[in-house]
Parts: structure tokens; sequence; C-alpha cells
């Protein structure tokens, strides 16, 4: 993950236990599902109807509680009601924030810990996005951009921005049809 945030190691330490959370935050492709609604096939208590059964993308997915090995307990999704994921695709970390508490993501520790990892983004030319249901926010380090609602087609390409500490990536939305679209 961008800013060494996490690794392509699953924490044996951690668990999902209880958490079911990826079921309603997280687009699954397969089923049509849109992110910030429960899976059809989730038992909320119990998990997965489907395990044996689950697309792909529920196989391969992990979220950032089990990959960071520097964050605590207090990150696991069904505590604090967002999920960290990496888009390696697009090379920037993304929070999924329940709808239910969307300002979860704003609350201490996390705050801090998503400002420094936005830092280590923006040096490395990336960024953190915040997604609550459609709604999204990019975070900076010493700003959040609130986008209100963002289509999935969008596309976030880098623009270099003269400010009075000299050239900053920023990241603005275009269109799908927009030329700077293809060079994102």
């Amino acid at each position: 993950m961008s800013g060494g945030v996490t690794s392509d190691e699953i924490l044996p330490y951690r668990s999902c236990n209880d958490c079911t959370m990826c079921c309603k935050l997280m687009a699954v492709d397969s089923f049509e599902k849109p992110r910030a609604v429960w899976c059809q096939h989730c038992n909320q208590k119990r998990g997965c109807k489907i395990y044996d059964n689950r697309p792909q993308e529920c196989r391969s997915f992990y979220c950032g509680y089990r990959r960071i090995a520097s964050i605590d307990d207090r990150w696991k999704p069904s505590k604090c009601k967002f999920l960290i994921n990496y888009e390696e695709a697009y090379g920037r970390i993304v929070i999924h924030v329940d709808p239910v508490r969307p300002d979860a993501w704003r609350m201490e520790p996390f705050y801090g810990v998503l400002k420094q990892w936005s830092l280590n983004a923006v040096r490395q030319k990336s960024f953190v996005i915040v997604w609550v249901g459609g709604n999204a926010t990019l975070v900076y380090p010493d700003y959040d951009r609130d986008l209100g609602p963002v289509r999935d087609d969008q596309v976030f390409v880098p623009v270099v921005r003269i400010t009075k500490r000299g050239p900053e990536t920023e990241f603005d939305l275009v269109e799908p049809d927009d030329p700077r679209a293809q060079s994102a």
C-alpha cells in the first residue's frame, strides 16, 4: 500500500470474526451490488451465506485491518465503522465508511493516521480518498476536499498546482471522455 501502509501478507493474528462490514461497504460487481448496501448473501451476525461459492472478488479481498500491522483493534471495521482498502490498480488508499456513521473516519486516532498516510501518498503522487456511499472526500495533509457525489466512471487525474510552498500535486475529477482521463 502507498506510503508503506500495508503489505501483501495477511496478519495471522487477526481475523474477520464477527465483522461483515466489507459485505456492506464494498461494491461487488459479480452481484451488481453497489457500495454501502448490504449484500443479499450476507447474514450480518454469521457472515456469508454462500461462503463456499462466493465470487473471486470476495475470496481475494482482505481489508487493511487484516494487513496493516501498525494499526490496532480499534481499526477493526465492525468497531470503527469503516474499512481500509488499497486499490493497487490506481495506487490509492481508499476508506469506505458506513453511511450510518459518516464521520467515523474523522475521529481520533483514525483522522491523524489518515493525514499521515495522505502525506506519504502525496509524496508518491497518489492520494487517500474517503467514500461515504456515493460521496467522496479527498484527504490531503492539510485539508480535506469534499467532492460530493462521484460516479464510478469518473476519473481522478493528477494536477500540479503552484502554492506558497511550491508545486503540489492535487487530483481533479474528470469525465471519462476528457482527454486527461486517458493518461490517468
